[in-house]
């Protein structure tokens, strides 16, 4: 019994972290969301890990498993694209409802909830995984983590000394809506991503490209520190399409 609880505990555990981004995110704390973001995914990857390593691979584990990949990896992103326009300067609206004795007084900035396309985009893709049941090594589209890592490091991104001559280009509602768009498409792409689960040691050109990745990464971070991931996920995003199209 304690031995098919192990992964279950990683998988709570990260939605756990999800919750606290939330938090997080909600009261601006970007790089503590984006730390609880990394905690997640950590905890993502080891609960499918232990699973298949203590042979306890269960459809409990699975359903489980999107239902917390759907807050730290849908929900998290929504909510901080959705104070990325929040932070842009966008005006807020303010709405009052009386009915007899009941009253509900709530302000809300309107066009922020496209930020939100990217819960639901998440929530589709995750929905299609669910009934993939063929073994491959190699993803359909940027996994919702990937696409949490680079939503979550995107207001460091902007905010960085470094990118400052970006800020005023990112840090706007078209560019916002550019960006939501675009995470809706890639996560939902049916082109071959490089997977680093279930990796074919076999295929060479995976190899190149994989230690590419690596190669690009180090640099980044230590330019960037977690904003990096912006960076990283572009890169591992451009090579798995330059993949595709030379068919490697």
């Amino acid at each position: 019994m304690i031995k098919k609880s192990i992964p279950h505990i990683f998988t709570l555990l990260n939605l756990f972290f999800g919750c606290v981004a939330i938090f997080l995110a909600f009261s601006h704390f970007f790089e503590a969301a984006l730390i609880a973001i990394i905690l997640g995914v950590i905890c993502d990857f080891f609960d499918g890990f232990l699973a298949r390593l203590l042979h306890v691979e269960s459809q409990l584990g699975v359903q489980l498993d999107s239902l917390a990949d759907m807050v730290t990896s849908g929900l998290v992103p929504g909510v901080i694209m959705y104070q990325m326009f929040v932070i842009s300067g966008i005006h807020s609206t303010d709405f009052s409802l009386e009915f007899k004795q009941y009253s509900l007084i709530f302000t809300i900035v309107p066009i922020a909830l496209v930020g939100f396309i990217i819960t639901l985009g998440a929530a589709f893709r995750l929905a299609k995984f669910n009934l993939i049941t063929e073994k491959v090594s190699f993803f359909r589209g940027l996994p919702t983590p990937a696409n949490a890592l680079f939503i979550g490091a995107l207001p460091l991104f902007v905010q960085h000394p470094l990118l400052t001559d970006l800020k005023a280009f990112l840090l706007t509602p078209f560019a916002l809506i550019v960006i939501a768009i675009l995470s809706v498409f890639f996560m939902n792409i049916h082109w071959k991503m490089i997977a680093l689960k279930g990796f074919d040691q076999s295929n060479v050109w995976g190899i190149i490209f994989l230690i590419l990745i690596l190669l690009l990464a180090i640099p980044m971070f230590y330019f960037l520190g977690l904003a990096a991931f912006v960076g990283i996920i572009m890169s591992y995003i451009v090579l798995s399409l330059l993949k595709n199209v030379l068919g490697f």
